[in-house]
C-alpha cells in the first residue's frame, strides 16, 4: 500500500515566457537546471521593483514552485493560473479565488535562498517584485507532485483525437490522486463521494485495486451526516452504494463490502422511507435547500425526480445482486425495488436526467428521442460516461463516440491539458484560448463561464469527475466483460463504433489483459493475453 501511496517530487523548468517588465536576462530561466544555490552566482535573471514576469510551465501540474536566488531579496507577489488570464488575475476579479487552496499571495525571498512555494493546480505563474530590493533568480522550477505509481491500463485506437483524449482524461484523474482522489486539484481538494464513482471507475481501469478507493468509502461512512446523507445529499449516499458494489464486483474483496452492509442497509432504509407505495421519491431527514440534486446541470429540471428513481433503482439491482451472489438477502431492498417498479415512464427533455433515468429503467421511446437528440452541447463532464454510455444503449453506438469526441476535443481545441470541472461547446464562439491573454471585443473561456458554485475564474480546469472517456473506451471499445466478482470469468465483446482498431491493457486482481481489436472485412479480430487464472466464455 505505501508504494501505491507514495508521492514524489519532478523539478519542471519554464516551456516559455508569456510576458515580463523591468526583467534582465529572464530567457536564462528557461534553459537552466541548477539545483543548487552558491556565493557566487553571476548567471543570473534579474527582476527589478515593480518588474513582473510570467511562465507557462506547458501543462496542468500538481504542487508548486522552487525558487533559487543569488544575492538580494525582496517581497514577491506570486499567482498561479490554470490559465493565463487566472494568472493574472487579482481577488474578487471575474470569480477569482483562494478557495480550498492558496494561488495569490505575498512573500518575502531572501538571499541565498532556495524556496518551495505553494500548493495547488497550475499551469501559468506570476511573480511579481513588489518589493524594494532587485531579485536575482538562478532557477524558477515547476514543483511536480504525483504518484510515484504509473498507470497499467492503457488504450490507443486509430483515431488520434481520440487517443488524445483517453490520455488527457487518464493525466487528469492521475493529478487528482494525491493524499486522496480529490474532485480537483485547485478547489475541491476534498472526496466528494456523490462525484466519485466516475473516478472509482477510471482508477480501476488504470490502476486496478488501488488502496485510495478503500479510503474514500470508508471515510466517507465515518464522515456521513447524521440522517444517512451523504454530504446532506441524498443521491450521494445512492452513488456510495453504486460504488461500493462496483468496487467489490472488481476485487472480490468479501471482508470489505461485508464490513460495509450495515452502513449500506441503512442508506436502504432511509431511502425505503423515502419513496411512497406509488414510487414517488420525498427523501427523509434532510435540511438540505435542493434535496433533489443530482448534478448543477439537472438544477430546476421539472422531471428530476426520474434520475432519482432511476439512480436509487440502479444502486439497489447492484445491491441485490451482490447479496444474492453470496445468498444474502435483505427484504427492505426488494420492497423498494417493488415499490419504485410502479413509475417508471420517461419525459422531458434534460439529456443528463435521461441518462440517470436509464440506469434503472429500460430506454422507452421518449427517453430514446431524448438521449439521440442534440450532440455534445447536451453532455457534461460530470456525466460524460453515464451520457454516452445511455446514447450507446438506446441504439447509437457511433453518436455515443461522436459526441464524447466532440464535447472532451472542444477542451483540447481550447488549449486544455487536463479536462475541466464544466464546459460547453457552445463556449468556443468568439473565446480565447486559456494559453492566451484575454482580448477585447472576445469572451474569455476561463472567466465567462460556468454555473452556479463554479463560475468564472473559480471554475477547476481539472476535475477528477471529468476522466469518463477512460471508463467508456475501455468498456466498449476493448470490451471486456466480468461475469463474476473478481473476473475470474470473463466474455468479449468489443464494439469499435466506428474506429478501425483499439488495443491495450485492463488490470486485473489477478494481472493485466492485453487485448487487441481490429476491424476486417469480417468483423472485428480480437486478439489477447491473459492471467492464467482468467478464463474467457464464449
Amino acid at each position: 500500500m505505501d508504494d501505491l501511496c507514495e508521492r514524489i517530487k519532478d523539478y519542471l523548468l519554464p516551456v516559455s515566457i508569456c510576458g515580463e517588465q523591468k526583467t534582465f536576462n529572464s530567457c536564462l530561466l528557461t534553459t537552466t537546471s541548477a539545483s543548487q544555490v552558491y556565493l557566487n552566482n553571476n548567471d543570473v535573471c534579474i527582476l527589478n521593483p515593480k518588474g513582473y514576469i510570467i511562465f507557462d510551465f506547458g501543462k496542468e501540474i500538481q504542487g508548486g514552485i522552487r525558487l533559487l536566488t543569488a544575492r538580494g531579496s525582496s517581497k514577491v507577489r506570486v499567482r498561479f493560473g490554470e490559465s493565463l488570464g487566472e494568472a493574472c488575475s487579482g481577488l474578487g476579479e471575474k470569480n477569482s479565488t483562494n478557495s480550498h487552496s492558496t494561488r495569490d499571495f505575498a512573500y518575502f525571498i531572501p538571499e541565498l535562498a532556495d524556496m518551495e512555494l505553494g500548493q495547488t493546480g497550475f499551469r501559468f505563474v506570476r511573480i511579481d517584485n513588489i518589493g524594494n530590493g532587485d531579485l536575482r533568480f538562478i532557477a524558477v522550477n515547476a514543483v511536480y507532485q504525483h504518484l510515484k505509481v504509473l498507470p497499467k491500463g492503457n488504450f490507443v485506437s486509430n483515431d488520434k483525437r481520440i487517443n488524445e483524449i483517453y490520455d488527457t482524461a487518464k493525466r487528469t484523474l492521475f493529478l487528482c490522486m494525491q493524499n486522496r482522489v480529490w474532485d480537483g486539484i485547485k478547489r475541491d481538494r476534498l472526496v466528494w463521494i456523490g462525484d466519485f464513482h466516475p473516478e472509482l471507475k477510471g482508477i480501476l481501469y488504470l490502476y486496478g485495486n488501488h488502496p485510495f478507493i478503500k479510503s474514500a468509502l470508508e471515510e466517507s461512512m465515518i464522515h456521513c451526516e447524521k440522517d444517512g446523507w451523504m454530504c446532506n445529499i441524498p443521491s450521494y449516499s445512492s452513488w456510495w452504494l453504486v460504488s461500493l458494489c462496483d468496487y467489490f464486483l472488481y476485487s472480490n474483496d468479501w471482508d470489505f463490502f461485508s464490513s460495509q452492509l450495515n452502513n449500506a442497509f441503512g442508506i436502504v432504509s432511509a431511502l425505503n422511507k423515502s419513496v411512497d407505495e406509488n414510487g414517488n421519491v420525498d427523501y427523509i431527514n434532510t435540511n438540505s435547500a435542493d434535496p433533489l440534486f443530482i448534478a448543477w446541470e439537472t438544477k430546476g429540471a421539472n422531471n428530476i425526480e426520474l434520475a432519482h428513481k432511476g439512480l436509487i433503482l440502479f444502486a439497489l439491482k447492484k445491491l441485490s445482486s451482490v447479496l444474492t451472489g453470496r445468498n444474502e438477502f435483505n427484504p427492505e431492498i426488494s420492497e423498494l425495488i417493488n415499490k419504485l417498479g410502479k413509475n417508471k415512464d420517461y419525459y422531458g427533455n434534460n439529456k443528463q436526467v435521461a441518462s440517470v433515468y436509464s440506469l434503472g429503467y429500460p430506454i422507452d421511446d421518449n427517453a430514446r428521442k431524448c438521449l439521440l437528440s442534440g450532440g455534445a452541447e447536451r453532455f457534461n463532464t460530470f456525466m460524460s460516461s453515464y451520457i454516452a454510455d445511455a446514447i450507446y444503449r438506446a441504439g447509437d453506438p457511433r453518436k455515443a463516440l461522436f459526441d464524447m469526441k466532440e464535447f472532451y476535443g472542444g477542451m483540447l481545441d481550447c488549449g486544455a491539458t487536463s479536462f475541466w470541472e464544466s464546459f460547453n461547446p457552445a463556449w468556443l464562439k468568439s473565446n480565447t484560448r486559456i494559453d492566451q491573454m484575454p482580448e477585447k471585443g472576445k469572451k474569455y473561456i476561463h472567466c465567462s463561464y460556468g454555473t452556479n458554485c463554479y463560475r468564472g475564474y473559480r471554475l477547476s480546469l481539472c476535475h477528477g469527475w471529468s476522466c469518463g472517456p477512460v471508463q467508456f473506451l475501455s468498456d466498449k471499445a476493448l470490451g471486456v466483460k466480468f461475469l463474476n466478482a473478481g473476473g475470474s470469468k470473463i466474455k468479449i465483446e468489443p464494439d469499435l463504433m466506428g474506429l478501425e482498431s483499439a488495443e491495450g491493457v485492463i488490470p486485473t486482481i489477478y494481472g493485466d489483459i492485453e487485448i487487441s481489436n481490429k476491424m476486417t472485412k469480417t468483423g472485428i479480430k480480437t486478439v489477447y493475453k491473459l492471467p492464467k487464472d482468467i478464463t474467457v466464455l464464449k
